[in-house]
Order: C-alpha cells, then structure tokens, then sequence
C-alpha cells in the first residue's frame, strides 16, 4: 500500500536514497511496518465497530488497500500524514544522533 521504495523524494528526504540496497530494503521494511502501525491507529477513529469487525478478517494486503480505498473517504490524507509524521519522527532523531 505504501511502496516506500519507489518513493525518492521520501527516501532522499531521511537520507538513505543512497545507501547500498540491502541496508535501504531493510530501512524501507521498518517504515512500512511503522506506517501500518501508525495508520492502524488512526482507522480506529474512522471506522464503526462494524467496519474495524470486517476490516480484521482481510487476510489479503490488496483486497484491504481495496476496501481501505471504498470506506475511508480521507485515506490519502491519512497516509499522508504518517508519512509526514514519520519523515520528522526520523529525522528529528537523526539530527540527535548526528550531532
């Protein structure tokens, strides 16, 4: 739902549009997972308890970007959101380890 790695300007924005492969998949990895997380969070104010019933027996990541897409009218945004949210969360600590 994400597809964090085709995404340079986010990437260049933390920082690891360069890095070798292998350490930006395992970066990319734990963003997604943050980002699932994060907007998981925020479907539980948006969704009636019917909805968060129907939307946990979706097994399949695209058949729940699908029924994410017809019963959150304001997803984009709410992606949009984590994004920023974690983008500033990174690099926040970035420049607190850095120095």
């Amino acid at each position: 739902m994400f597809d964090i790695a085709s995404n340079q300007e986010f990437l260049q924005a933390i920082g690891i549009a360069n890095a070798p492969e292998d350490t930006k998949a395992k970066l990319i990895a734990g963003i997604e997972d943050l980002a699932k997380q994060k907007l998981t969070i925020k479907l539980v104010d948006k969704l009636t308890d019917e909805q968060a019933e129907e939307f946990s027996q979706i097994t399949d990541e695209e058949q729940a970007k699908t029924w994410l897409e017809q019963n959150v009218p304001d997803l984009n945004d709410l992606v949009t959101e984590v994004f920023t949210e974690i983008k500033n969360d990174i690099l926040e600590h970035k420049a607190n380890v850095v120095g």
